[in-house]
This record gives structure tokens, C-alpha cells and sequence, in this order.
């Protein structure tokens, strides 16, 4: 018996160092982020102006059906188990990838179904290359010429985590937990100056 527990123990160590290996590996693959503006409900929005809050940015679509809803529900979950001063600290930004169908109504009223502190930014198709060229995220339209929406998009499912500074810190994997996902928010609120 006591071999079993051990063994069950030392698997649990050996999965958990493989999910923060691929975790921190993730951030490689993207650029290396940096300032831009985009349009939110309220107006225009820079990066620049959440100096000093830890960031969230996911890049999605509204007519997503699976991973944008289940990330931005782990940001909610994830914000929701914050007291209110680490919530003044903290943002999360949704970058619609499809201007076309995403109006700003349209992303506000999606983004505020999970979290009001996730804001919905976007612009037309050549503003928001300019920050998907910027943080490396490779993006597609895909025809579907059988389904009413007509197409898809294919995008990263990562949630991007950035310091006080706007760095980009971690690309969380879609399927890490909340929990996981509270912990390394908490880290950078909690890192020293």
C-alpha cells in the first residue's frame, strides 16, 4: 500500500512540473507584446493606461463556441475569489479577432456577461493586426460555407498574463485551472516594486 501512495505522489510531482514547464514555455512563442490602443465601450484604450495593473489579454470572438467562453469564465472565476483592493490591481482585456461581426455593443455586452472587469477592445482588421503582429498571435478566418455564421476563427487559446509594466510574463494554457490562474495573479500583485 505504501508503495502505491508513493508512487501515485511521485507521478503528481512529475505531471506537475511538466505543467508549469509547458506553462512558462508558452510565453516563448509570442512577440514581445508592448503598447497599443484599441477602441473599448468608453472610447479609445492603451495599454499604457493600465500602468501598474496586472493584465489579462485574451485574443477571441464573440461567436466563439468553446474556448473563449471557458477562458474568460476561468478570468471570472479567477477575479470573482479577489477581494476588492487586489480587483482595483487588476484588468482583463478581450481582443475580439473578428471587428466584422464583433460591434462594440455586441463585445460590451459579452464581456460584461463574464466579468465587469474584463473590457472588450476593437478596431478595424488593421489596427488589430498591429497588436496581433505585436504579441505574435497567428490568427485565421476560416471559411464555412455549411454553417450560418459562414466562417470561423482559429486563434490561440492562451490567456496572456502581464506584469505592472505591461511585460508579458506567462501565456496561461486554456486548460489551467482558476486556481492556478489566481495564484500566478497574485504572484505579480504581491511582487515587489
Amino acid at each position: 500500500m505504501f508503495w502505491k501512495s508513493s508512487l501515485k505522489r511521485g507521478l503528481l510531482a512529475v505531471t506537475m512540473l511538466a505543467l508549469c514547464a509547458s506553462a512558462g514555455a508558452a510565453a516563448t512563442s509570442y512577440g514581445k507584446g508592448g503598447d497599443f490602443t484599441l477602441n473599448a465601450p468608453d472610447g479609445p484604450l492603451s495599454l499604457s493606461d493600465l500602468r501598474g495593473k496586472v493584465v489579462l489579454i485574451f485574443f477571441g470572438y464573440t461567436s466563439c463556441p468553446d474556448v473563449c467562453p471557458i477562458s474568460l469564465a476561468r478570468i471570472d472565476a479567477s477575479f470573482s475569489a479577489m477581494d476588492d483592493q487586489e480587483l482595483e490591481r487588476v484588468q482583463a482585456l478581450f481582443i475580439t479577432l473578428d471587428p466584422e461581426r464583433d460591434t462594440a455593443d455586441r463585445l460590451e455586452k459579452y464581456t460584461r456577461y463574464f466579468h465587469p472587469k474584463i473590457i472588450g477592445l476593437r478596431d478595424d482588421v488593421d489596427a488589430i493586426d498591429a497588436v496581433t503582429n505585436l504579441y505574435g498571435v497567428k490568427y485565421s478566418k476560416d471559411p464555412m460555407p455549411e454553417s450560418a455564421l459562414g466562417y470561423s476563427i482559429s486563434h490561440p487559446t492562451d490567456i496572456l498574463l502581464l506584469d505592472a509594466e505591461g511585460q508579458i510574463v506567462e501565456a496561461v494554457p486554456h486548460d489551467a485551472k482558476s486556481k492556478y490562474l489566481l495564484a500566478r495573479i497574485r504572484d505579480l500583485l504581491n511582487a515587489p516594486d
